[in-house]
C-alpha cells in the first residue's frame, strides 16, 4: 500500500499488478459495505440492483482515483466531466446509473492515456458484474416486484388482502401506506416475491374479487434491471 501511495504522489504510472490488487481490495471492501447495508435494513426486501451498485461504484471510484493520482489538472477535468451528467431523463434504477459512471470512468482513463488502468479496470469490474449474478439474492431466485392495492376505507379489507398475499408470495414488505380521496380510500404498496410466477393472474383475480378492493396494480420492479434478468 505504501508503494501505491508513493506511485500516486510521484506521478509514476501504476503497474498492472498494483492496479489489479487495488481493484481486488476495493471489491472485497465493497462487498463488506453491501453486507453491512443488508444487515442495517433488517428484513426489508432490498433491490438487488441497489446492492450490486454499492460494490461496483466503489470499484469505479477507485479506478477514477488511480487515473487522477496527484494530478490537479485531471481532478478539475473530472469535475467538468461529471457535470455533464444531468439525469434529466429518468434512469430506471441504480443499476443504470452505475453503468453510466462505469462508462464515464472508462472514457476518462482512456482519454488521459491510462490505458492499463482502463483495460484492467474494465475487465475486473465486468467480471465482478458476472460474479455478483452468482451470489444468493442476485441472479437466482424469484425477483421482487411491486404491487399496489387501493381499498375502500369503510370496508376494512386489509386482513383479506394480507391473507391473499401470504398465499401467493414467499415474502412481502409494506413499502407505503397512504389515504386518498380525503380518507375514503386507503392505498397500500407492497414489495413482494411470488412463490410461482405462473400464479400471478390467479393472485390478481383473487385480490380484485376480494371485498373492499377498488384497484390492484402490479408493477415489474424497475430496480431489477440487468442484475436479475
Amino acid at each position: 500500500m505504501n508503494e501505491l501511495v508513493l506511485a500516486l504522489d510521484s506521478g509514476t504510472p501504476l503497474g498492472a499488478a498494483e492496479v489489479f490488487t487495488n481493484l481486488l481490495v476495493t471489491l472485497l471492501l465493497g462487498l463488506a459495505v453491501m453486507g453491512v447495508y443488508r444487515v442495517s435494513v433488517g428484513r426489508r426486501l432490498i433491490s438487488p440492483a441497489m446492492q450490486a451498485s454499492l460494490v461496483l461504484l466503489a470499484m469505479i471510484a477507485a479506478m477514477v482515483m488511480m487515473v487522477i493520482g496527484n494530478n490537479v489538472a485531471r481532478a478539475f477535468s473530472l469535475v467538468g466531466a461529471l457535470a455533464i451528467i444531468r439525469f434529466r431523463t429518468r434512469l430506471r434504477s441504480p443499476w443504470d446509473i452505475t453503468f453510466v459512471f462505469f462508462s464515464l470512468a472508462t472514457g476518462i482513463a482512456c482519454g488521459v492515456g491510462a490505458t492499463r488502468v482502463a483495460v484492467i479496470g474494465t475487465t475486473v469490474i465486468s467480471l465482478s458484474v458476472l460474479a455478483l449474478r452468482l451470489l444468493p439474492g442476485f441472479g437466482g431466485g424469484a425477483p421482487s416486484r411491486s404491487i399496489r392495492c387501493d381499498l375502500a376505507a369503510y370496508e376494512k379489507a386489509e386482513d383479506g388482502v394480507r391473507q391473499i398475499l401470504d398465499r401467493y408470495t414467499s415474502e412481502r414488505w409494506l413499502e407505503e401506506a397512504r389515504s386518498l380521496r380525503f380518507g375514503e380510500t386507503m392505498s397500500y404498496r407492497y414489495r413482494v416475491r411470488l412463490k410461482d410466477d405462473e400464479q400471478l393472474p390467479e393472485m390478481m383475480r383473487a385480490l380484485s374479487e376480494s371485498g373492499g378492493v377498488e384497484r390492484v396494480v402490479f408493477t415489474e420492479d424497475e430496480e431489477r434491471a440487468g442484475i436479475e434478468d
